[in-house]
Formats: structure tokens, C-alpha cells, sequence
């Protein structure tokens, strides 16, 4: 590459004293370097004339050729240095769980609106069954998962995003329960379930196991959403992070309540392969995801 250099400078300066001092190396240097291309190209390239040197017809088909490519090639080695959001528009495709396209995808898209105008986001919050070979493959970027209730493979590199508490959420007319429920008042309530993971791990079933009790699931959902309108409606329980619980009830006529002592926290975590969060668009999607949850609604 350097060799090839020489004929650009070469042919901009028509000196090779100048030359050799654009690119600090020796007037002795410059032409031995000089002399190995016309030996490998089989022509002079060059030719000392009234003018100066003057390139052959061969090195004036050569330079642009030369000139392109170096360009290319030098854009292509930065680019895994810097990722200019303003300027791309690049798709990111995200696998994860209810919560964090409930409450991170509205911030996320608004911001992106502004840094990233072009920047397009696909989540997809049934990854979990792909995870370890979508994001190992490239189909996925990053995948945001529940710490302890998904196996993380030691290839994947595991960053903690957020940690919540559990709170409960019902009808706001449902004034007959206190503001923080007993054990016995929490079981002897039906309640709404979303499921944490398709696995059907739960951290809540997992605390009241441990007690060896067990609560009555009226319902199953699939969204935080529906979740939070079949509570408003029917009056049931649903036990959700806090911050989503606080989303919820500038949406609906909802209360929270909070949950009997001992109730679990939930902690999530990004995910991302060795193989590619290295490159500078997925260290800069990691860091807008790590951010977005102190961000205003």
C-alpha cells in the first residue's frame, strides 16, 4: 500500500525530492521504492521531462484506480473505529422481554429521533428461543434478558441494565385492599400473570415456591399493556416492576400496592457476543440502551 502511495504523491508533486519530503522518508529511499514498481509493473511509471516527471500512460490508468481504492481501503479500516449516528442507517434488531419494549422502546425511538434520524430499530420480544445463536449469528445485536432465569453462555459478554422491585398493581376502586398486602392477603387475591420468560421461569413463583406456597392465575397475558386493561377492568392483581407499574397507572385508572416483605427484585441485563461487541455501532447501541431508562417518558 505504502509502495503504491508513491505514484499518487508522484504524480501530484513531479518531484521526487518533494515527494520523498511529503512522505518523510529519504530522496534514496523514494527511488529505490519507485524502481521495485517499475520492475513488478514492467514499465517506467515515470519519466524525467522539461515538465518534470511525467507519468506514463500506464501509471495515468493506474493512479485513479489507485486513488479509489486506497480511499476505500483506508474509509473500510476506520470503520470499525467510528460509528457516526447522524449519519447511518443502519437497522439494529433487538431481542427482549416485555420490559424493556414497554418502557425503553418509546424513549429509545424518541431519542434516536434526534441523534439518529435514520437509524432503525427492530425488537423483537420473542428472541428468547433464538438468543444464544441469533445474537452469536448476527441476527441479533443484543438481546436484554432477566438475570437468573436464562442460561448465558461464556461467549456472550453480560452487562447489567437495570435492577426494579415488584410491586402489584390493581382496579384503582379496589379501596378495600391496603396499601401494602400480607402474605395471606397476596395469595387469597386472583391474579393476571405475564410470563417472565417463555421458559415459564418466574421470579415470583420462584419466592412463593421457596415458601412452598402458591397463588390462583386467573389470567395469562403476553404484554405488560393488556396486563395493566384486564386488571382495570376486572379488578384482579398483577404484580409488575415498579417502573412499569408507574407507567401504567398514568395510562389507566389503576393503584399500586406494594407486595409482603421478602418480595424479589428484578434484574436485567444486555447481552452481547464477543464476536461483535467490539465494533463501535453495537458499543454505541449498548450504551443508548444503558442510558435510556434515566431518561424522561
Amino acid at each position: 500500500m505504502n509502495l503504491l502511495r508513491l505514484l499518487l504523491v508522484l504524480s501530484e508533486e513531479r518531484s521526487v525530492t518533494k515527494a520523498a519530503e511529503r512522505l518523510f522518508i529519504s530522496q534514496s529511499a523514494f527511488s529505490h521504492a519507485l524502481n521495485r514498481l517499475r520492475e513488478q509493473l514492467g514499465d517506467p511509471l515515470f519519466v524525467r521531462t522539461s515538465q518534470g516527471m511525467e507519468a506514463t500512460p500506464r501509471a495515468q490508468e493506474l493512479i485513479p484506480v489507485i486513488r479509489r481504492s486506497l480511499g476505500q481501503l483506508e474509509r473500510g479500516l476506520q470503520g470499525g473505529s467510528q460509528f457516526v449516528a447522524a449519519e447511518s442507517a443502519r437497522t439494529f434488531y433487538i431481542g427482549a422481554v416485555d420490559y424493556f419494549e414497554f418502557l425503553a422502546l418509546p424513549r429509545l425511538v424518541s431519542r434516536f429521533k434526534t441523534l439518529a434520524p435514520n437509524v432503525r430499530l427492530s425488537v423483537d420480544i420473542l428472541a428468547e428461543k433464538i438468543q444464544d445463536t441469533g445474537v452469536e449469528s448476527g441476527q441479533l445485536d443484543v438481546f436484554v434478558g432477566i438475570e437468573g432465569l436464562q442460561h448465558v453462555p461464556h461467549s456472550f459478554n453480560k452487562r447489567t441494565w437495570l435492577t426494579d422491585r415488584f410491586v402489584a398493581i390493581t382496579a384503582r376502586q379496589r379501596t378495600d385492599l391496603p396499601a401494602r398486602l400480607t402474605l395471606r392477603q397476596f395469595l387469597a387475591e386472583p391474579q393476571v400473570h405475564l410470563p417472565a420468560v417463555i421458559s415459564g421461569a418466574d421470579l415470583i413463583e420462584r419466592w412463593l415456591s421457596a415458601q412452598h406456597q402458591s397463588r390462583t392465575l386467573a389470567t395469562i397475558v403476553q404484554s405488560y399493556a393488556v396486563g395493566g386493561r384486564v386488571v382495570a377492568s376486572s379488578g384482579y392483581l398483577m404484580c409488575v416492576p415498579l417502573r412499569i407499574a408507574q407507567e401504567l397507572v398514568e395510562m389507566l385508572p389503576l393503584r399500586i400496592i406494594e407486595l409482603p416483605d421478602g418480595a424479589p427484585e428484578l434484574t436485567l441485563t444486555i447481552l452481547s457476543h464477543s464476536l461483535y461487541d467490539h465494533q463501535a455501532d453495537i458499543r454505541w447501541l449498548i450504551e443508548e440502551i444503558s442510558q435510556c431508562h434515566l431518561m424522561g417518558s
